[in-house]
């Protein structure tokens, strides 16, 4: 990837690039009030947000897919002097280790591949747990998520890395989605594993706060699922139907060495579309419901239950395809921030679920295409007011994210406020900060990246007036586009 081949690109792409390519290694810097445009709300003092993402994905010669990025954490602290304080580590799992003594691509990915010839891919090799997709406090450490392995623990104030968590043993060599649930009233950390085959079996686990299980469901689906996230309320856990279907070319391919994972797989879109009902705290049989249309969701909003009504919101593909996420082209080759609007967007449905009913209604709350939905963090499995996205200004498209979205979700008409950022600069996922007594209330903080510039901002909005924009931005060095992030609250620390 030359100077000059980057200089010819559209600006959104060398822009696109920049960001997605950026790596400033560790850092431990401290912004000073004068350095930022507003004030860090009063609020907000004592807490901070957590961020997780790939931090390395050029590596040696090798542009790795950003599913194969090493894991890089960052901790925004508010400091009681007003000032911001970031800390990043990567997370020091067996893979960024060899990685970073041999300065390449030792173990290969989801969807990269050893260089110098195919008989270095033949098989799965060693695992690589890169911990790259979501970040969460338990207790006195952090979890960092991945999709293909066990969490890996971080110490909370540090982000130095202690070491694979699985639990005493309960999820030891798991497949464990990079998504966790809390359930905040009765103190519990809820885990998703799942186990491949014929039959796609998953496994719910709750942890309480002595990191003990004290809940298990479990429960097999017919043939092979793509599962990311989860849904979850007091007496149910949801999934979406997400089926695939193998493509044997490139299965063959695979198993040699000459193609990859991910592209082994796609979605069977001449299935219907449909979500999964786990009862939740017991072995129940599990319920699948039939949806309206076609339906693959990656990330769901909230769900909870109102007069014998199950109701769901999730961010909905009709089609999806695998490889090409965030623009990636290849191991030699520039992202293209085209390629995820070939797909089209994502639209967030309202779905509604009678008691005992087996079809299911569903409503487009928005035109908007919504990814990466966030709502009151001690809301899950409950009705809540309000819920938060990154989105795209063209109604066509879902990403690369250049929007911020508020949908009113207690109003009829779902109303909504949006706020665009400038051109060739990119948005990520917003984190909710809620006031402590009114649940619509708050700030709402992401990072926005400006790679033409080589500038990233933390963006803090006033959730009750997102369309207004940003009253506080803090700069930083460019950091890399991240994936998942967190509020830490006072109560946490």
């Amino acid at each position: 990837m030359t100077k000059s081949l980057q200089e010819s690109m559209p600006l959104r792409t060398q822009s696109w690039n920049k960001a997605m390519a950026a790596s400033p290694g560790e850092l431990d810097l401290v912004v000073s009030p004068e350095q930022i445009e507003g004030e860090i709300p009063s609020s907000l003092i004592g807490t901070r947000m957590l961020s997780n993402g790939p931090g390395w994905t050029k590596i040696g010669n090798t542009i790795a897919h950003p599913f194969d990025g090493h894991g890089y954490v960052r901790a925004f602290d508010f400091l009681q002097d007003g000032s911001c304080k970031l800390t990043s580590r990567f997370v020091k799992t067996p893979s960024y280790l060899a990685e970073a003594e041999a300065g390449e691509l030792v173990h290969r990915g989801f969807a990269t591949n050893l260089k110098g010839g195919f008989w270095k891919n033949i098989g799965f090799g060693t695992p690589r747990n890169v911990a790259n997709t979501t970040v969460t406090r338990w207790g006195s450490r952090l979890l960092a998520g991945w999709e293909g392995g066990s969490p890996y623990a971080l110490d909370a104030e540090t982000l130095e890395t202690i070491g694979e968590e699985a639990f005493g043993g309960e999820i030891e060599g798991l497949t464990t989605l990079a998504h966790f649930k809390h359930d905040r009233e009765q103190g519990r950390l809820i885990l998703c594993s799942v186990k491949a085959g014929r039959e796609t079996a998953f496994t719910f686990r709750e942890i309480d706060r002595e990191d003990n299980v004290v809940s298990t469901s479990e429960g097999s689906i017919p043939g092979m699922l793509f599962t990311h996230d989860f849904a979850m309320t007091p007496s149910t856990y949801i999934l979406g139907g997400n089926p695939l279907k193998l493509k044997p070319v490139e299965l063959m391919k695979m198993l040699v060495g000459s193609s990859t994972l991910l592209r082994s797989v796609e979605p069977n879109v001449k299935k219907p579309g449909v979500l999964h009902l786990f009862p939740r705290g017991s072995k129940g049989e599990v319920r699948t419901v039939k949806l309206p249309g076609n339906a693959y969701v990656i990330h769901f909003g909230n769900a909870f239950e109102k007069e014998g009504v199950l109701y769901v919101d999730a961010c909905v593909f009709t089609h999806f395809e695998f490889g090409e996420e965030f623009g990636y082209t290849g191991p030699d080759s520039l992202f293209d921030p085209s390629l995820p609007e070939e797909r089209g967007p994502q639209r967030l449905v309202r779905i509604a679920i009678p008691e005992g009913a087996e079809e299911a209604t569903w409503e487009t709350m928005t035109p908007y295409g919504i990814d990466f939905p966030r709502f009151h963090p001690e809301h899950e499995g409950l009705d809540t007011p309000c819920l938060f996205g990154a989105t795209r200004k063209d109604t066509r498209f879902s990403d690369p994210f250049d929007s911020l979205i508020r949908v009113d979700l207690q109003t009829e008409g779902f109303p909504t406020q949006l706020w665009t950022t400038e051109d060739n600069v990119f948005i990520g996922e917003p984190v909710f900060a809620p006031a402590e007594k009114e649940p619509s209330t708050g700030h709402i903080l992401a990072i926005q990246s400006d790679g033409l510039n080589e500038r990233t901002h933390l963006l803090i909005f006033d959730a009750a007036s997102l369309d207004k924009g940003p009253i506080t931005r803090i700069p930083f060095p460019l950091l890399p586009i991240a994936f998942h992030g967190d509020w830490d609250s006072r109560e946490n620390r």
